[in-house]
């Protein structure tokens, strides 16, 4: 069976067919994928019922593996994240630890490791446990969001530069310095990344921004934060945003360097467990 691509959004985001994680993938597939990714920015892989090891051997087909050094968030895994209501043991993340406060800046509008330098490149999420009905998770193109400003608007923006900080997007959550180890700050210190990127394959240019993004470099505090404000507002428009509703065993994989993401909001007492990776950049951006 070929490799297939069904487009469902509006503007980008696809469901892929042909391909059984399970059973690994070569160079062809890989390739494959990658050019999928520069034109659709989120894959959708049905059924796909893989473990840690499997997961693990797609992904890194990709790129470095992403290692998973947040303290406040650490798993069973060097290089996955648990993310959901519950870790990889099936224990209950207390609402008052710093991993729920740490994981509830997934609902503000984001970019995987853009406060990394070099940067993540890649994600791919694993549905392993699911409630009755699943809160979505939305994605931003931010290659449409760019084509869709003004001539005068793009120009004012070419050349700038933003510093990302991971301290940034869980401020706007309402945590501190000091909710995080001395480790993590050691380790994540703020880095600067073009506010406009151009991708490699296509030569089109999108906007890179994320909650991580603090201000312009340059500028005063306030002014740059105002427009990464009024830059997220409109690269989040509907008709910008697919909104993917999620199954048991989907892997959902995106390309952080063109789209942003976040999390909606879920109470409900049923338990969600999805296990996250993500491959680097080879180089700084």
């Amino acid at each position: 069976m070929s490799i297939g691509f069904e487009q469902i959004g509006k503007t980008f985001a696809a469901r892929v067919t042909g391909i059984d994680l399970q059973r690994g993938i070569g160079p062809a597939e890989v390739e494959i994928i990658e050019d999928a990714l520069a034109r659709q920015g989120v894959l959708v892989f049905e059924a796909q019922r893989i473990n840690d090891d499997q997961q693990q051997a797609f992904i890194q087909q990709f790129g470095p593996p992403h290692q998973a050094v947040l303290k406040e968030i650490a798993s069973n895994h060097p290089h996955f994240y648990d993310i959901g209501t519950v870790d990889f043991a099936g224990t209950e993340i207390s609402r008052e630890s710093v991993a729920y406060q740490y994981m509830m800046a997934n609902l503000l509008w984001h970019t995987d490791g853009a406060q990394n330098q070099p940067p993540i490149r890649l994600t791919a999420l694993h549905a392993r446990t699911l409630p009755a009905e699943p809160p979505p998770t939305e994605y931003a193109d931010m290659h449409a969001a760019w084509a869709a400003l003004s001539p005068a608007m793009q120009a004012s923006l070419e050349g700038l530069m933003v510093e990302h900080s991971i301290f940034r997007s869980r401020e706007q959550m309402g945590m501190k310095l000091s909710d995080f180890s001395q480790e993590t700050l050691n380790a994540r210190k703020p880095v600067q990344h073009p506010l406009i990127r151009v991708n490699k394959r296509t030569g089109r240019k999108s906007l890179y921004l994320a909650s991580h993004a603090s201000h312009i470099i340059g500028w005063p505090l306030e002014k740059g934060r105002a427009l990464i404000d009024e830059l997220i507002a409109h690269a989040t428009l509907p008709q910008f945003v697919y909104s993917h509703d999620w199954a048991l065993h989907q892997l959902v994989m995106w390309d952080d360097s063109w789209t942003m993401h976040r999390a909606t909001p879920y109470t409900g007492s049923q338990p969600r467990y999805l296990r996250w990776c993500a491959v680097r950049e080879i180089e700084a951006v």
